[in-house]
């Protein structure tokens, strides 16, 4: 492959030998942490399979996008960090200026011939070159490796992923096979959420992120800790793509304040109080949004609509993507006319491409990964006749969550990105919880058909905090009013026999 101030790279043999190495180690050191720690976390069963499914996931892209397509982004700033770990090795002082300094001419002229220089269109790129930042001190420790730093940004990138699986376990233990898939096994998280790319460190950022906020304000739990990684995963989304923090945020500030009000007694206490809160929420988050807009920069509230406008005719025009995109049809400069394209922008994000609209071997990944969405999602909502689907939102604060962030995210993302090649890459941090929050809605029709064929009266209250325990006195008499009334039943019919 051809790159820019390199001339012609190769991978190397080494590389996959090194990359090899790397993996039996993890093997070996995990294979041994998961038997000692499955005996009191079973949710450690999944955890070298998915650990490997997310390398494997890297070395895919990694060889698709070196082979196939001869580059990309993720070589761009794969080589710019070679420029800056050969500026290490040459002059270490220099090198630390451009990594802690701004992308300034006079940073740039620190780099020569010999070290070769990053990629102009990522050095002056501030969130593009974020990502040569964040690489760097892996490519000096992986030797200016491409396969093997991608590997090991692969491993890195799944403890934010494990922490999000954990945080859902935590709450519907018997759910470990489905949210295994939702949160492990989704094969566009894998694919484009494994390798050097923007996509890797938003989306373990954003899953550790859930995570900590969980820990947080709902369990109370290693608040020190949990505080930090907030700020810690916070600071990296919206250095990289801030309008996942738009989303996020607030969508976190509705989860903690929705559990706490949910626990309210008093029907009419909570259902008068509930408005007012919602409304001083959003309120407040308005002008937390609005006070950081110079952090968002374009996807600030004040440069959000022209951001929308321009980005629909710029993907629609490149040549590069050619026809692989999608028409949400004729939309003006004014939010009303954006808005209106709400649940078309929505579909696109969480259902398409269709299989029949894909064109190439990813896309047809993609395709029936969505085929797969579709069909989970209308088996939901046929099993729950819609009704028991709109109570589990209402009672429930983490499905209303998974599908609030799905659905919002979905609709500024589907409204920004009418190309189908970045849309599939760009929603990945929505898989998690909107596969998670079909799972469990599944789950409590499930457990409410069980309850009623019982003779017992299923309480979405009772699933509130996750899966009920089942030694506590409340459910321990509940099912033991259900053995006594199958039993009436049966003195009965055979009374009335």
């Amino acid at each position: 492959m051809y790159v820019e101030h390199y001339g012609m790279v190769y991978l190397e043999y080494w590389e996959y030998v090194v990359s090899f190495v790397y993996i039996a180690v993890l093997y070996l050191y995990f294979a041994r942490q998961k038997n000692v720690r499955i005996k009191t976390r079973p949710e450690y069963r999944y955890f070298l399979w998915g650990l490997f499914a997310k390398i494997l996931g890297g070395i895919a892209f990694s060889l698709i996008y070196w082979y196939y397509y001869g580059g990309g982004d993720t070589t761009a700033y794969f080589y710019s960090s070679v420029a800056m770990t050969n500026l290490f090795f040459k002059a270490p002082t220099d090198m630390l200026k451009v990594l802690f300094g701004s992308a300034t001419p006079e940073n740039l002229s620190y780099f020569s011939l010999d070290t070769g220089k990053p990629f102009n269109y990522v050095y002056y790129d501030t969130r593009a070159f974020m990502i040569t930042r964040l690489i760097t001190p892996l490519t000096i420790l992986c030797f200016k490796s491409y396969l093997v730093t991608t590997v090991v940004l692969a491993s890195l990138s799944f403890i934010g992923v494990w922490k999000c699986f954990q945080m859902f376990y935590g709450y519907y233990p018997r759910l470990h096979r489905e949210l295994a898939i939702a949160v492990l096994f989704m094969p566009s998280s894998l694919l484009w959420g494994s390798c050097i790319l923007k996509d890797t460190f938003t989306f373990s950022a954003f899953c550790w992120f859930i995570y900590a906020v969980d820990r947080l304000f709902l369990k109370k739990k290693d608040q020190v800790t949990s505080g930090i990684a907030i700020w810690l995963c916070s600071m990296i989304i919206i250095a990289i793509k801030p309008y996942i923090f738009m989303v996020m945020f607030p969508l976190a500030i509705l989860w903690s304040s929705y559990a706490r009000i949910s626990r309210i007694r008093n029907a009419l206490v909570k259902y008068l109080f509930l408005p007012l809160a919602m409304v001083v929420l959003a309120v407040g988050v308005v002008v937390v949004l609005d006070l950081m807009g110079d952090r968002f920069g374009k996807f600030s509230l004040d440069n959000a609509l022209e951001s929308i406008i321009i980005a629909q005719k710029d993907l629609t025009q490149a040549e590069a993507y050619g026809s692989n995109y999608f028409d949400v049809g004729p939309m003006e400069a004014t939010w009303s006319s954006v808005l209106s394209k709400f649940h078309i922008a929505v579909f696109a994000t969480l259902f398409r491409p269709f299989i029949l609209e894909c064109k190439n071997f990813v896309m047809m990944l993609a395709g029936i990964e969505n085929a797969f969405l579709l069909f989970i999602f209308i088996r939901m909502l046929w099993r729950s006749r819609i009704v028991g689907f709109l109570k589990s939102l209402i009672k429930n604060p983490l499905v209303l969550v998974c599908f609030a962030f799905a659905v919002f995210y979905g609709f500024i993302t589907g409204i920004s990105t009418p190309n189908f090649g970045a849309l599939v890459r760009f929603r990945i941090p929505l898989l998690p919880l909107f596969v998670s929050g079909i799972y469990i809605v599944d789950y409590l029709m499930l457990q409410r058909r069980k309850a009623r064929a019982l003779g017992l009266t299923f309480r979405y209250d009772d699933y509130r905090s996750g899966d009920p325990d089942p030694r506590r006195p409340i459910v321990l008499r509940r099912w033991q009013e259900a053995v006594e009334a199958v039993q009436r039943k049966k003195l009965s019919a055979q009374d009335a026999a």
